[in-house]
Order: C-alpha cells, then structure tokens, then sequence
C-alpha cells in the first residue's frame, strides 16, 4: 500500500531494531512488556509463520509498524496484536493505512473477523477512540487484567 509520504510492506528481520524504536516510542509499555516483546519478535523473525505478519510503513525510515496473525483456536478469527506510529507521525493517516493492509491481509486470508485487545485508562483513552472511528466496536471488558484498575478491553470488526 502506497501514499504519497510513506509506504506500507512487510517487515524484514533487519527491521527489528527500528520496530522496537516504534514500540518504545508509543509509551505505552513497561521495560519489561518490552524485553518480551523483543523476544517475541526475533522469534518471529527466526521462524516466521505463513499468516503471520510484521508490516512497515516507510518513508525515509521506518515510521510505524503492525503486527497481525490468526487465532489459533478459531475458524476465520484475526488479532491485531500490535500497532505503532511514531510520535512525529500521529495523525498523518499511518496508523489508518497500516490498520487497512493488516485487515486486507487477513481477508486475504480467509478472516471474518478481527480482535483487537487494549487496555482501559487514561493512557489508553486515543488508542480505544482510533479503533472505534475505525468501525470496531468494544466486544469485552475483563476487570482488572493487567492490575488493579487496568482492564482488558477487546474490540471487535466483521470483515
């Protein structure tokens, strides 16, 4: 997927450390949630899985990234486990195009539908308002997920 300041494709092994720049930079997670999630994709990159996907929007260099697989235990269910733009780039359509190639990916792919998880609070008031003007609709609330006071929030969309 192509616009005129960036493009969209799949992300390489060599991209790794530019990923987790985007992951750093999105604050939203602790030291430790990403050392694991460094760890989770190098292996990716060790051993990719056939529907797996890392995607890359570029410009002059790597400015958000997107991470989308199937659920295992389901027919035709896709996650979003992952997306980031870098500060500099919010709001420029990054995070609206690498969310439209992980879904065109998916339906590809035989998916009709897509989960999202994220978390309730403050922090991620924006994140919950970008997949709800997306068309996704909050599906669950599981109380008190990621701590006292921090729920999991899951967001559903037919595709």
């Amino acid at each position: 997927m192509t616009n005129q300041n960036f493009s969209i494709r799949s992300a390489e092994a060599r991209d790794l450390s530019a990923l987790m720049d985007v992951a750093r930079e999105t604050g939203l997670f602790t030291a430790d949630e990403l050392d694991g999630f460094t760890e989770m994709t190098k292996a990716h990159f060790a051993q990719p899985g056939e529907d797996h996907h890392w995607l890359a929007a570029e410009a002059d260099a790597l400015i958000g990234a997107a991470y989308v697989s199937p659920e295992e235990m389901a027919d035709g269910v896709w996650n979003l486990w992952f997306i980031g733009v870098r500060a500099a780039q919010k709001a420029t359509g990054v995070g609206t195009a690498l969310l439209a190639e992980a879904e065109r990916r998916a339906r590809d792919a035989g998916a009709r539908l897509m989960l999202i998880e994220t978390a309730s609070g403050d922090d991620f008031e924006a994140t919950r308002g970008f997949y709800t003007q997306r068309g996704y609709a909050q599906e669950a609330t599981i109380r008190g997920y990621y701590g006292d006071g921090v729920d999991k929030v899951i967001f559903r969309r037919a595709l």
